[in-house]
C-alpha cells in the first residue's frame, strides 16, 4: 500500500495543476469512503478546531518559530521562545502535530512542514486572521439567521447574519469604516489572496491595442487603493494609453501613488463620467452584490461605453455542476456577509443580457479553476 501511495505522489508532483486538483478530489472521496459513521462526524464536528488552533499557533508565532529552523525543537525550548507555559504548550503542540500543521519526529520533538510554513507565510497569518475574526462569527450565525428568516434566500445585505453576528445595523462596508483594524485586516487579505490569481500573458493580450497615449485604455472601477492597477502596468509594459483607478472618496484617499495611472473618486451606483474608454474593468465588484444592484452597476457602465468599449468583467465563472468545495463555500461566504453571489456561466450571460450587453468571450486565467474574464460588448 506504501509503495502505491509513493507513486500517487510521483504522479502528483509531474501532473499539471487540473491533474492535481482532480487526484486530490478523488482521494478525498477515497478517505471518506474509507470512515465509519464515528469517523465522519468525529470528523465534520471537530473541523472548527482547525481554526481555532491555527489562530493560537499564529498568536503564540509557533509557525513562524519553527520555520526559521531546520532543525527539530523541543517544546521547552518553544516555551522559552514563545512565553507560553510549557505543560500548555506540549498539549497544543500534541495537536498541531496531529493535525498535520508541524512535524513530530519523535517523543518532544517539533519541527516545520509544508503546512507550517503556509501559516507562517503573510498569506497564511492573513487568511487565519481574517477568517476567524470576520467570517467564523458569521457561519456560525448563519444557521440561526437561515431559522429565524424561514429559509429564503438573502438579499438585503442589511440583513444578513453578518448583521446579527456583529449587532450591526448598516452593511459590511460602514462596519470597516466604524472599525478600522478589522478593515486593515480585510484589505491586507484581498490584497494578498488576489495577487496571483491573474495570466497575465492574457491580459497584455488583451490590452495590446493601437491606442493613443492620450486616449484612456482602462477603467478600473471599485478598483480599491490601486493593487491591480500597479500589477497591470509592471506586466503589461508595453500598453499604451491612460489607466484610470476608480473607487470611493474615503478609499481613494489612501490610492498608491503609481506612475501612470489617474486616481478619481466614483461611487458604482452613480452613471459612469468615463466616456468611450477602450476597457471598463470589474474586478471582484459584482460578487459583491446582488442582481439587481448588479444591474443598476452594470447600466451605469453601459452609458458611458462607445461602439470600441468593451467591458471586462474579472470573477468565478462557476460551472452548472459539480462545484468545487472551495468555491461553494466561497458562494455562502458571499451570502451571509453581502447577500449575494458567486455565479455560473449561465447566470453572468443572463446578468449582463438583461442591461444591454452582450457576451463575446470567456478567458479563464488557468491558475484558479474558475476564475476567468467574462468579455462583453454593447448591444447596438
Amino acid at each position: 500500500m506504501e509503495q502505491e501511495l509513493n507513486r500517487l505522489g510521483v504522479l502528483a508532483h509531474s501532473a499539471t495543476d487540473a491533474q492535481r486538483k482532480r487526484l486530490v478530489e478523488n482521494l478525498r472521496d477515497l478517505m471518506i469512503s474509507l470512515e465509519t459513521i464515528d469517523d465522519t462526524l468525529e470528523r465534520i464536528v471537530h473541523t472548527p478546531f482547525e481554526i481555532d488552533g491555527a489562530k493560537i499557533g499564529v498568536n503564540l508565532g509557533i509557525f513562524r518559530t519553527l520555520t526559521q529552523s531546520d532543525a527539530s525543537m523541543d517544546a521547552e525550548t518553544l516555551a522559552k521562545m514563545t512565553g507560553a507555559d510549557p505543560d500548555l504548550l506540549v498539549r497544543l503542540l500534541r495537536y498541531f502535530a496531529s493535525a498535520r500543521m508541524i512535524a513530530e519526529h519523535g517523543s518532544d520533538s517539533f519541527a516545520a512542514n509544508k503546512v507550517t510554513r503556509a501559516l507562517a507565510s503573510a498569506k497564511g497569518e492573513s487568511y487565519v486572521d481574517v477568517f476567524y475574526e470576520m467570517v467564523l462569527p458569521t457561519i456560525h450565525e448563519l444557521p440561526n439567521f437561515l431559522e429565524r428568516t424561514h429559509y429564503r434566500n438573502p438579499t438585503d445585505r442589511y440583513h444578513l447574519s453578518f448583521q446579527d453576528a456583529f449587532n450591526w445595523e448598516g452593511d459590511l462596508f460602514t462596519f470597516f469604516e466604524a472599525d478600522p483594524h478589522r478593515q486593515v485586516l480585510f484589505n491586507r487579505h484581498m490584497q494578498l489572496q488576489r495577487s496571483s490569481i491573474t495570466n497575465w500573458g492574457t491580459m497584455a493580450t488583451l490590452l495590446a491595442t493601437n491606442q493613443s497615449p492620450d486616449a484612456v485604455l482602462l477603467v478600473d472601477i471599485g478598483g480599491g487603493v490601486g493593487h491591480q492597477c500597479e500589477r497591470i502596468r509592471a506586466n503589461c509594459p508595453n500598453i499604451q494609453g491612460r489607466l484610470i483607478l476608480q473607487d470611493l472618496p474615503e478609499v481613494m484617499k489612501n490610492a498608491l501613488p503609481i506612475p501612470g495611472v489617474e486616481a478619481m473618486a466614483h461611487n458604482v451606483f452613480e452613471p459612469q463620467p468615463i466616456k468611450g474608454a477602450k476597457f471598463y474593468y470589474l474586478r471582484g465588484v459584482l460578487h459583491d452584490f446582488p442582481d439587481d444592484q448588479c444591474k443598476e452597476i452594470l447600466r451605469g457602465i453601459v452609458g458611458a461605453m462607445g461602439v470600441d468599449s468593451t467591458l471586462v468583467i474579472d470573477e468565478m465563472i462557476l460551472p452548472d455542476r459539480n462545484i468545487n468545495w472551495q468555491a461553494t463555500v466561497m458562494d455562502l461566504q458571499m451570502m451571509a456577509n453581502f447577500g449575494s453571489q458567486e455565479r455560473t456561466r449561465s447566470h453572468w450571460v443572463r446578468l449582463i443580457e438583461s442591461t444591454g450587453l452582450m457576451l463575446r468571450d470567456v478567458l479563464y486565467h488557468g491558475l484558479d479553476e474558475y476564475q476567468g474574464l467574462i468579455i462583453a460588448v454593447k448591444t447596438m
